[in-house]
């Protein structure tokens, strides 16, 4: 069994190819030729988790069995990665061996490039503000992918540690070569942004309705599972909601489900999944939206299919 690691995986696939593979994930996922069964998760008593996540693809460059198994702990008390496992795929080498793909680097770049997928369809074309409120691992991809996707002129930032938020600014400067600035609040940071990135390991809401600007699109990535919360619930009110999947994100997000349960949300309003965009005609509408909001909780289909063109681009070395 052979074992791709995080250095191989940021060797293979460019962010161009990041983007597209997001896409094709999303278009296999809506047209029905994926079978998932919702994440596991296991929560330990010092809060950490273990999420299993397993697919099958029906059909395709990206077709057969895979199983996603990670752990997640947010503690603050050493400097591994919050995400720490492996992405399993049967069947993929040249001699239909079983391979693992590093967890952590899959999910940085998938999670990643769904955003800027989805910014890509429903944000103005001249959209040029970047705020990234968060300053981990994610918050980096996100500014490198958005950077893909639309030509920026200006980021703000914000972070819950002031400590990291000017340290994370500084590494924007030097690998964009923009304008940062450093917001002292979430509404700060968002007040004139036109593409808002929360990527937070939050708990607690910190962006409310009241705190947006009149046009602008919203990715809310971080708070994937029960417990973790960045937006008021009142945001749902004042957006237009897609999704990466309406079943995953209806069973894994608090906020959703508590902005159904205080009306923000009707009944009937379940999302428009991204992938229902880019497989239909939809598209040339929702972009005149004026505020828009994309949340997404993570697909397995996305990693299998990350792992196998990784897989496939490494395979003479396989």
């Amino acid at each position: 069994m052979q074992f791709i690691d995080r250095k191989r995986v940021q060797q293979a696939l460019s962010y161009a190819k990041c983007l597209q593979l997001s896409r094709d994930a999303f278009s296999l996922f809506s047209n029905g030729k994926v079978k998932q069964t919702l994440r596991s998760v296991i929560v330990s008593e010092q809060s950490s988790m273990m999420g299993t996540m397993p697919a099958y693809i029906s059909e395709g460059p990206y077709a057969g069995f895979g199983l996603k198994t990670v752990k997640v702990d947010f503690s603050r008390s050493h400097q591994r990665s919050s995400h720490e496992g492996c992405i399993l795929l049967y069947g993929a080498s040249n001699h239909e061996d079983m391979v693992l793909v590093d967890a952590a680097s899959v999910t940085e770049l998938r999670t990643a490039a769904a955003s800027a997928v989805a910014t890509d369809i429903l944000a103005p074309e001249n959209a040029s503000h970047l705020a990234i409120l968060g300053t981990g691992v994610q918050a980096k991809k996100h500014v490198l992918l958005m950077m893909e996707i639309r030509s920026l002129r200006q980021i703000t930032v914000w972070g819950r540690n002031t400590t990291s938020a000017a340290i994370f600014a500084d590494w924007c400067r030097q690998h964009t070569g923009l304008p940062v600035t450093v917001a002292m609040t979430p509404a700060q940071a968002v007040s004139d942004a036109d593409i808002i990135c929360t990527v937070t390991a939050s708990k607690e809401p910190f962006l409310h309705a009241n705190d947006l600007p009149d046009h602008c699109h919203i990715n809310a990535v971080g708070a994937s599972a029960f417990g973790f919360q960045e937006l008021g619930p009142d945001i749902y009110s004042a957006t237009k909601l897609y999704v990466d999947s309406r079943e995953a994100v209806w069973n894994a997000s608090s906020c959703l489900i508590q902005a159904k349960e205080q009306g923000f949300i009707t009944p009937t309003d379940m999302g428009i999944e991204i992938g229902e965009l880019l497989t239909s005609d939809l598209k040339p509408f929702v972009v005149k939206l004026p505020r828009t909001l994309f949340k997404s909780v993570g697909l397995a289909v996305q990693d299998l299919v990350f792992s196998r063109a990784i897989v496939s681009q490494l395979q003479p070395l396989i």
